[in-house]
């Protein structure tokens, strides 16, 4: 997963601030991936959607039913000898996002324990769903269409916004009423901020002393 998204921001030139943002609306989800924090699955199918990838949780929910039924394995069983929790099946039964981890060591147990014949049947019965990484993800160019539906393409809310620019979503609120703010559209109801509004707000604030910064302020009269 880290190795995906380094991938997709180098060909599109995103910074990892701005990927952290615009997916999942936290600026430090790259630096946290790359210190080892674990994933859960709602979270990295939600970080696949903005990339304009199938969500992998589906899949992976899918490929566990599909081997108890080839195989007839017990659901206990198999929770406590691959993740020590018997109640791991029946827990994603309930909807539980489970992280990314307990994943790869069930999908390590099944492929220990299936019998022969198993593991094919269930690939075959698993042909027509969605993988983000069958193998073409890297050799992928231009995102596709459902691209145009992410965070980063429609803008972003007050919220998401706020956090990109390290301020909280009243500050960047009420600089809208005070005019001091980042441009911004409003769609409806809806105020929504363009990523090159808020960079170039963000640039126009550069300061190389506390000096200049006085100096600025004092010339706008603020």
């Amino acid at each position: 997963m880290r190795r995906s998204i380094a991938l997709w921001r180098e060909r599109r030139g995103m910074s990892a601030r701005r990927f952290g943002v615009g997916a999942l609306g936290i600026p430090g989800f790259v630096g946290l991936q790359a210190r080892g924090r674990p994933l859960r699955v709602d979270t990295a199918d939600r970080v696949l959607a903005f990339m304009g990838y199938p969500p992998l949780g589906p899949l992976l929910r899918a490929e566990i039913e599909v081997f108890i039924e080839v195989s007839g394995t017990k659901v206990t069983i198999l929770g406590e000898e691959a993740v020590r929790n018997p109640a791991f099946v029946g827990n994603l039964r309930r909807g539980v996002s489970p992280y990314l981890r307990s994943f790869d060591r069930v999908r390590a147990w099944m492929a220990a324990n299936a019998m022969e014949g198993e593991i094919p049947a269930v690939r075959e019965r698993l042909a027509d769903l969605d993988d983000p990484f069958d193998g073409t993800w890297d050799a992928r160019g231009d995102p596709p269409a459902a691209l145009e539906e992410t965070p980063a393409a429609r803008g972003l809310d007050t919220r998401e916004a706020a956090a990109w620019l390290g301020l909280s979503p009243k500050t960047i609120a009420r600089y809208r009423l005070s005019g001091e703010g980042p441009e911004f559209r409003r769609v409806g109801v809806r105020v929504r901020y363009l990523l090159e509004d808020l960079e170039a707000w963000a640039s126009a604030r550069r300061w190389t002393s506390l000096s200049e910064e006085r100096a600025a302020r004092k010339k706008k009269g603020r």
